[in-house]
């Protein structure tokens, strides 16, 4: 619970999702919070984007199975935009459940920040939506590595991909990871096993703002958008392998 004298600022969230009794229950958890408030609700992508527009919200939770328009569409509508006008918000952070983990490596891809399980515990989702909103990015600290090795090893079976071998990256990726510095493929590694930038920066011996800037430098030779497609390139591309990462959940 953040305290009602360290408040500095109001997130600012958009809740959409096609079943109202959700969205007014994930409102008010959101809203019992000092510094999260709901600012606007949606049914469906094609009105959350029209809200967007509205109240110009720093956080969208964001339904996967939604009518009229998905939220994979969406959210990389959202992402592009914001990339577009050369801005960082709003962030999307995803509602799923273990039956949507085929949807999962394309939410991330869109440009999601992350995603959660619809059944979170209300605190976890309180600090997710204020983690998304500082610049972190994650997935649910009790199903990360199982629904993202899941998702990864489905979509190579799809894709009639044998699994990359352990000590050689996924030759898609060879060249881009050769673009990082030690310390960028460092930064890279810890992010997958799932440290936070004030984790990061504790173990470093750095400070928040040098690891934004390494973090930022990673995306940017990756070609990425989020730090959690930067996790899921780690995990395809070799450099964590399956079983390795630990998530460490930063409230």
């Amino acid at each position: 619970m953040v305290a009602a004298a360290e408040v500095s600022e109001q997130i600012r969230v958009l809740v959409a999702d096609d079943q109202g009794v959700i969205r007014m229950g994930l409102a008010m958890i959101l809203d019992h919070e000092p510094d999260l408030t709901t600012v606007a609700q949606a049914g469906d992508g094609e009105e959350a984007l029209r809200l967007i527009e509205q109240y110009d919200p720093d956080v969208v939770l964001m339904d996967i199975r939604m009518p009229v328009m998905d939220g994979l569409v969406a959210t990389e509508r959202i992402t592009r935009a914001s990339k577009e006008s050369g801005r960082n918000r709003p962030a999307v952070l995803v509602l799923t459940t273990f039956d949507d983990e085929a949807y999962v490596l394309s939410a991330v891809r869109a440009g999601a920040s992350g995603f959660l399980l619809k059944d979170t515990d209300p605190d976890l989702l309180v600090s997710a939506v204020r983690a998304v909103h500082r610049g972190d990015s994650l997935v649910d600290p009790a199903s990360t590595r199982v629904l993202l090795e899941r998702c990864v090893e489905l979509e190579r079976r799809v894709g009639g991909d044998e699994p990359a071998p352990a000590a050689a990256p996924d030759a898609r990726w060879a060249g881009a990871l050769g673009q990082l510095s030690d310390r960028e493929r460092e930064i890279l590694v810890w992010m997958a096993r799932g440290l936070s930038n004030r984790d990061l920066a504790a173990k470093l011996f750095v400070s928040e703002t040098t690891v934004k800037t390494h973090v930022s430098n990673v995306l940017s030779k990756l070609g990425l958008s989020s730090r959690v497609q930067a996790v899921v390139v780690a995990y395809e591309a070799g450099v964590v392998r399956p079983g390795e990462a630990e998530v460490n959940w930063d409230a």
